[in-house]
């Protein structure tokens, strides 16, 4: 079986492009993807190129991306790129150049939206991850390898390759005569991913097993399908539980964490969210990276980007007269919309209206004597510090009347059933 064919049955066998869409390949000069991007073609697909000059090898980065530019037009495909100085964005954020490249790559694909983004890894770099996460210590996910499409927030990486070894690739680009750019990086033994492939494999082949290389991929296929099927025995979940076993704790966080956008989920940060998670105690702030961070209050985690969103709320409240009273819902802060009733006379004509809660703001809670702090309330009733300004407060003459979902306040209740009252109905502006 040829190459393209192979790529072919690949694409369909995993279901990762339907047929007439839209994908986006990573092109970096170098053979595989140069190798993707002409047989994508050659199936049909419409092909998009991008292109990110990491800008770490000076005039061969500036080559590499003059490259890819003749290569676009050769193949009158359209081109995007996007040039970011990843050593000044390692140096500031603190982490790996490697790192730093990743996130720089996922930056850029972000930026296509929703459209695939095929990239060129094949069957040796999934040997070579095998070790390089054995090396720093994982579990069944990551021992299975790159998987043939991954979403990450509302990116999808789709790997047709994984399936093709890099002699297969070679052998195919000099068949037809197909010219492409070698990485000087690609040999240097800095990086532990150039001394698995120049040393340790080569070394493993000679002295344990030459065909080691398919044992592992076979192992691998084995940990992926696996990992597949305990993974779709924990679709319908969306948090860990837990009473539940630590492996299926660790499994859905991690599912959490992804479904997110979060760039990394490995075993020390999943582990110390879960711990966090199980005190259930207070606010606590476990940051991911620079750029990402989980929020866990009386333990249930909330995923942020670059700081909390912030959003005004706007509430409509509806007032009518009548008699008796409408019971508030009580089933918690927030929820709308939400009904209550207060004593007409103690209005009289003053204006009824709604409000965020305020610092030093006080309730005198029908039912219980004297008066709490909202703080302490929200505080009692474990509700996020991120979502108290979520929460709306009805007043009167400078008085806090209701909070919805909660109480009235005690000098305002309606006294009985045949008292003239007021009616009030709460709801979100986006819900009427």
């Amino acid at each position: 079986m040829n190459l393209t064919e192979t790529i072919h049955n690949t694409i369909c066998r995993h279901n990762l492009l339907p047929a007439g869409s839209e994908v986006v390949v990573g092109v970096s000069a170098g053979a595989d993807s140069t190798a993707l991007v002409h047989i994508l073609c050659e199936l049909g697909w419409p092909v998009r190129l991008a292109h990110l000059n990491h800008q770490l090898r000076g005039a061969e980065s500036d080559r590499d991306e003059a490259f890819i530019r003749e290569l676009a037009i050769s193949l009158r495909r359209p081109l995007e790129v996007r040039s970011t100085d990843v050593q000044a964005l390692a140096d500031t954020s603190g982490d790996s150049v490697e790192m730093a490249a990743r996130r720089a790559r996922h930056d850029f694909f972000a930026s296509f939206g929703r459209v695939p983004i095929a990239l060129a890894h094949h069957a040796d770099d999934q040997v070579e991850t095998f070790f390089l996460r054995l090396a720093r210590g994982t579990g069944p996910e990551g021992l299975g390898g790159m998987e043939y499409r991954r979403t990450i927030g509302s990116m999808t990486l789709i790997r047709p390759m994984l399936d093709v070894s890099r002699v297969m690739i070679r052998e195919w680009l000099r068949r037809n005569d197909i010219e492409w750019r070698e990485d000087s990086s690609n040999s240097d033994s800095g990086y532990l991913r150039n001394r698995i492939r120049h040393q340790i494999l080569p070394l493993l082949e000679q002295e344990l097993n030459p065909a080691i290389r398919n044992g592992l991929l076979r192992t691998m296929k084995i940990q992926r399908d696996e990992n597949a099927w305990m993974n779709a025995s924990i679709a319908g979940c969306r948090l860990p539980d837990p009473e539940w076993p630590q492996a299926a704790q660790r499994r859905i966080l991690r599912k959490w964490l992804f479904e997110n956008g979060a760039e990394e989920a490995g075993f020390d940060t999943v582990e110390q969210i879960l711990a966090l998670m199980a005190k259930g105690e207070g606010t606590t702030v476990y940051e991911l990276n620079h750029r990402q961070r989980v929020v866990v209050e009386y333990g249930i985690p909330r995923f942020e980007k670059s700081g909390p969103a912030t959003e005004t709320p706007s509430w409509t409240l509806t007032i009518e007269h009548g008699t008796g009273w409408k019971r508030d819902h009580s089933k918690g802060l927030g929820i709308m919309p939400a009904e209550a009733s207060i004593d007409a006379s103690r209005v009289n004509n003053a204006q009824i209206s709604v409000r965020s809660a305020e610092p030093g703001d006080r309730l005198a809670p029908l039912g219980i004597e004297g008066t709490r702090k909202l703080q302490d309330i929200f505080t009692d009733l474990k509700v996020p510090k991120a979502q108290r300004s979520c929460i709306p407060v009805v007043v009167c003459r400078g008085e806090i009347i209701w909070i919805p979902g909660y109480r009235i306040a005690r000098e305002w209740a309606v006294p009985d059933g045949q008292s003239h009252s007021i009616h009030m109905r709460i709801e979100r502006s986006e819900e009427r």
